[in-house]
């Protein structure tokens, strides 16, 4: 077990996880500040912190940290030299828990990988609203159907392409949980994607299917009207901005530009949205290169090259939005090292799924790039393996 010094220059303070507060060994600070759970060693008991008080006595003003991850526990310390005092930072825990935080989160992972089905099976037509994952991420799809307290988690029955990993849907497709629990998460955060608009139709059939009024012809006859979106003048539903999928911006950003104010942006981009969008569509890539390796985040989406300019714009990326022709993708990415740094202190802890594991590794390979290219490329090789291993299930 290795343990790195950490020194503190005050008899007596308050550290709180988002917050720096240490001094001495850069190393450790910056390791430390990676870190989801706080811990402090004295002698062979670790307590798990979230936020503490220490007093110390200036005859030895040193304690240490350990680097490894255990569950939660509940604890006092108590030691010849200081104490500390575990308890509960309830700010910091609503702030990364709370119901806003995981509704916008929930949001843009629906931006990224959500879909609302709209289907006809057996002579009955049928809403599901899904969020598709691989089979390697089934904690995230676990995390969102503990919070909805609804849904359900499949694995795909579908044969696997080879090479490709297996796929996992989160899955809800009782119309009284939608209209009840669904619903109004989307309504109070709008999809920033053209998904907004593939939602309008969803709940737009969910009204014609809960419309008692309407025969059950009359019924199949306006959702496959609205499917195929061609409104004629005798359709009992309207929706806004008639359009291909494809041309469709959400009103959430259609006032925004790239000239727009940060103020201005951010006031639409809620920082967990861009935490879902980014655990969906985001890469954190660690790229050799001659003699080094480059640390690169890229987002990438299909169809929204607005959402991705104001995503750009938000967080201070110089490179420009491009156009992949060959995957018919519009792809964000940066290796400034300066964006990179506010990158890692905005995402920090906050992700999820196997998006966490990545990112950790990501962030480590980004301290060690200009210092230490032996561990840079160690966890290069880890993260190698961990998408073979991906591929593989």
């Amino acid at each position: 077990m290795k343990l790195v010094k950490v020194y503190f220059k005050l008899t007596g303070w308050t550290l709180r996880m988002d917050e720096g507060l240490l001094w001495g060994d850069s190393e450790a600070i910056k390791l430390f500040s990676m870190r989801e759970i706080l811990q402090v060693l004295n002698y062979l008991i670790v307590t798990h912190v979230i936020d503490y008080s220490c007093s110390m006595r200036m005859n030895n003003p040193i304690t240490y940290v350990k680097m490894s991850i255990a569950g939660w526990q509940h604890a006092w310390v108590g030691g010849k030299y200081y104490s500390t005092h575990q308890r509960l930072n309830k700010e910091y825990l609503n702030n990364k828990n709370n119901k806003d935080w995981f509704e916008q989160w929930l949001v843009g992972m629906t931006d990224g990988d959500g879909t609302f089905c709209i289907v006809r099976q057996n002579g009955k037509w049928s809403l599901a609203y899904k969020i598709t994952q691989p089979l390697s991420n089934l904690r995230v799809l676990y995390y969102i159907k503990k919070h909805l307290g609804y849904g359900r988690v499949l694995k795909s029955e579908a044969k696997q392409v080879v090479g490709q990993p297996g796929e996992a849907h989160f899955i809800i497709r009782d119309r009284k949980v939608l209209n009840e629990i669904i619903f109004p998460i989307f309504d109070k955060y709008p999809l920033l994607t053209c998904k907004y608009f593939s939602y309008l139709r969803f709940k737009k059939a969910y009204d014609i299917l809960e419309n008692n009024s309407l025969s059950t012809n009359q019924k199949n006859e306006e959702i496959k009207i609205l499917l195929n979106y061609n409104k004629p003048a005798t359709a009992s539903w309207s929706l806004p901005q008639a359009a291909q999928p494809g041309d469709y911006i959400s009103p959430a950003i259609v006032h925004l530009n790239e000239t727009s104010s940060h103020d201005e942006i951010r006031s639409t981009i809620s920082a967990g949205w861009l935490v879902g969008f980014t655990e969906a569509k985001g890469n954190f890539v660690i790229s050799p290169d001659i003699g080094r390796f480059n640390i690169e985040y890229t987002l990438v989406h299909k169809l929204d090259k607005l959402l991705l300019q104001l995503i750009k714009r938000l967080l201070h990326i110089p490179s420009n939005v491009n156009y992949n022709s060959s995957k018919k993708i519009y792809v964000l990415n940066t290796k400034n090292s300066r964006v990179i740094d506010k990158i890692i202190n905005l995402f920090a802890g906050k992700f999820k799924g196997m998006k966490s594991l990545e990112f950790k590794l990501w962030s480590r390979a980004n301290y060690y790039k200009n210092t230490n290219l032996v561990k840079v490329r160690k966890i290069h090789q880890i993260v190698l393996k961990l998408r073979k291993k991906d591929n593989s299930l």
